[in-house]
């Protein structure tokens, strides 16, 4: 792996660093990540290794680069060490403060980079036509924080490439989202899932909740919520004191519309009491790259995963390079 240093505003290539004394390397899917390098505080690096250059990685594909943002030799070595973040760092300064609410997520994405302020060789990539649309409402802030706040809820990446060649090398600002690939399957039976660890509890879980707002003794408004039609072991009840909602102008206690309140009140009390579980594992795959969807599956306890890779962080110093594969909250199924 050779890391090659790129000018910050025409992209040249300027240099390369070919032997350090560590790196980390965060490569994310819907997050900031960052990186930091370790070399010699040697002449040429000092006047290679400055704030707003680009480092690429020449084993990357596609190419990500990754910002310089600070310096120092503050440390037992003397050494220097440059520290930064991927290209969407970009983002964090240009602000925004248009409201995005029921569009697709994409488009959404897309337009804030777009309206931004110019930044040097900075564009849009390729569209893809995720369909996904962002339901919730965001407004005000940095491009970055529209971003990660859209992605995070419809499960869509985020990314700037280098893009091109010579004088023709552009930063291009593109959504992704990998899709399955059959053959990422995951099992300790194939020696290919490791380390799961779990835990499991029902104590609090209920599933039927007695939500009683306002009135008095037997003529307080009542209502059931949940899985009403339960019976035996399989139900379990809480009681919701709802007093605090009181009917508004218009209603009574008997009033649907007040009811339907309580009602409401009981499904959010029922939702803070679910059933608790936590699986977590590592993989063994080389291959696996950033936004990877791959399956997980646990025989021995009849769980089934989807769960995609968030982070791949690479770690090199002179004892080897390792690779950690951080997953995002697996969704995990009975079989």
């Amino acid at each position: 792996m050779r890391i090659d240093v790129l000018d910050a505003e025409t992209l040249a290539r300027v240099g390369w660093v070919k032997v350090w004394h560590s790196l980390y390397w965060d490569s994310p899917y819907y997050s900031e990540g960052s990186f930091t390098l370790e070399v010699r505080p040697t002449a040429e690096n000092l006047q290679l290794l400055q704030e707003g250059r680009w480092l690429v990685r020449s084993d990357e594909n596609p190419r990500i680069p990754m910002r310089i943002c600070s310096r120092t030799n503050q440390n037992e070595d003397s050494n220097l060490v440059v520290s930064g973040y991927p290209a969407t760092w970009l983002l964090t300064k240009r602000v925004s403060a248009v409201s995005i609410k029921n569009q697709p997520a994409e488009a959404a994405m897309r337009s804030l980079v777009s309206a931004a302020k110019p930044w040097p060789r900075l564009g849009l990539g390729t569209e893809y036509g995720f369909d996904t649309t962002f339901e919730k409402q965001t407004s005000g802030g940095t491009v970055f924080d529209y971003c990660q706040t859209i992605g995070q809820a419809c499960d869509l990446g985020f990314r700037i490439v280098l893009d091109g060649k010579g004088s023709k090398k552009k930063l291009l600002f593109e959504c992704f989202r990998p899709t399955f690939d059959p053959n990422h399957r995951y099992s300790p039976q194939w020696g290919n899932l490791l380390n799961a660890g779990w835990s499991f509890a029902d104590t609090d879980y209920a599933n039927v909740a007695l939500v009683q707002g306002a009135g008095e003794g037997d003529e307080r408004a009542t209502v059931w919520v949940g899985d009403v039609n339960a019976t035996g072991s399989d139900r379990r009840e809480m009681y919701v004191d709802a007093r605090d909602v009181q009917p508004e102008d218009g209603e009574t206690s008997t009033s649907q519309s007040y009811l339907a309140k309580l009602a409401d009140r009981g499904g959010e009390k029922l939702l803070a009491q679910l059933r608790t579980g936590s699986i977590e594992f590592d993989v063994d795959d080389d291959t696996l790259q950033v936004g990877d969807v791959l399956s997980a599956s646990l025989p021995q306890l009849g769980y089934t995963a989807m769960v995609r890779v968030a982070d791949i962080i690479t770690q090199s110093e002179d004892s080897g390079t390792t690779r950690t594969i951080r997953l995002g909250t697996p969704s995990w199924h009975k079989t």
